[in-house]
């Protein structure tokens, strides 16, 4: 399975792109990055994309065959609520919408193109709601779930799209208890990864994927697939 990764060079990504270099379903993965990155994989193919609202034939051509989409692109906070609009909105929509249009036709009869956007616990999906924290981050991610959710309506047929609501997001080492991790509604990096993965591969039961679920199956998958354990 060829898949479409984002955001690789960030924290959760390059964890994601840890795993689906070694994830046994996963035949050839395709970064889109705004900088290279210093690695090299058979697997592995690296696209300079230093535009997100503007996909050329080039950038299309490498991900054709591509059934899904890791979108793990975005920022907490930033200089000005015009650049955290662009970013986590506008550059998330835009992939979307072109992957949905020039990829997912691509797709045997039958199989549709899966997007998988990581968003946050607490992302607030009614825009008229009056926030205390974090208000614009958690509105905008909010509006993002909405019109990918919006955007599946349109096309059934050709898209469908799950969204990962991770709540503390821990090193793959930290020393924090594992056994607090439910309590504090965190989760481990690479369980977090793998889940993603798991999801662009298989889908999911659910199209928001909660935090106590990403850690349990991610757990849980980790240690069927790779045999890791924490």
């Amino acid at each position: 399975m060829k898949v479409i990764l984002t955001g690789a060079t960030g924290f959760i990504g390059s964890e994601v792109l840890r795993f689906a270099l070694l994830h046994p379903a996963i035949t050839a993965i395709v970064v889109l990055s705004r900088r290279n990155l210093p690695l090299k994989h058979p697997k592995l193919t690296i696209i300079i994309q230093t535009d997100f609202l503007d996909y050329s034939d080039a950038t299309l051509g490498a991900c054709a065959g591509a059934e899904a989409c890791i979108w793990s692109l975005g920022v907490a906070r930033s200089l000005s609520a015009e650049n955290n609009r662009r970013i986590n909105l506008d550059y998330t929509m835009v992939a979307a919408e072109t992957f949905t249009r020039e990829l997912a036709p691509q797709l045997p009869e039958g199989k549709n193109f899966r997007f998988v956007y990581l968003s946050g616990m607490m992302t607030e999906r009614n825009q008229e709601r009056k926030l205390w924290f974090m208000s614009e981050t958690r509105r905008i991610r909010g509006e993002v779930e909405n019109k990918l959710m919006d955007l599946q309506k349109e096309d059934r047929e050709r898209l469908v799209t799950y969204v990962a609501r991770p709540g503390g997001v821990l090193a793959t080492n930290s020393l924090f208890p594992g056994s607090l991790e439910p309590l504090a509604r965190a989760i481990t990096v690479d369980d977090l990864a793998v889940k993603m993965l798991d999801t662009a591969i298989n889908g999911h039961k659910t199209q928001i994927i909660e935090v106590d679920v990403l850690r349990d199956e991610g757990k849980i998958l980790k240690k069927e697939l790779f045999k890791e354990k924490r």
